[in-house]
């Protein structure tokens, strides 16, 4: 199963889609923004591109850290306890799948999918226009997902 992008995401980034290497970056970008909000969605396919079925370039490397970073969230978001090592190990094994190319399942990835969609969502409310220029971007895109993440003590 493949990672797929939302449609809307695609005019969002319109005016700096140049700055990104791959299409996956948009898809990253969407999932941060929803797995740090815990905001899931669900799109019907014919809303949402195919883009691969496997962490491209760069992030072939960091694949693991991003499904990590997914199980963390979903379990949390499924109220299931760390230390309830059973059902703990029932849920994982719905998600993941360590001989697929992103090492999800099919459900696993719909999951995660899911959050991207959300995350395009989050990322509308943050930004009341698409971004025009990257560098504008990028530091107040760092400074929601900070705000959302760290917490003052």
């Amino acid at each position: 199963m493949p990672f797929r992008l939302r449609s809307e995401a695609h005019g969002f980034f319109k005016h700096i889609r140049s700055s990104f290497a791959m299409d996956f970056d948009m898809y990253y970008l969407c999932l941060m923004a929803g797995l740090a909000a815990a905001r899931k969605e669900d799109v019907p396919t014919s809303q949402a591109s195919e883009l691969v079925d496997h962490f491209p370039g760069e992030y072939r490397a960091k694949g693991r850290v991003i499904v990590a970073l997914f199980l963390s969230r979903e379990l949390t978001e499924l109220g299931i306890a760390r230390s309830n090592r059973g059902v703990l190990h029932t849920a994982i094994a719905q998600l993941v799948d360590p001989l697929s190319p992103s090492h999800l399942s099919d459900d696993g990835m719909k999951e995660l999918n899911k959050y991207s969609y959300g995350g395009y969502s989050v990322l509308s409310e943050w930004f009341d226009d698409p971004p025009r220029v990257f560098e504008a971007f990028l530091p107040l895109y760092k400074q929601k997902l900070d705000s959302i993440i760290i917490r003052p003590r």
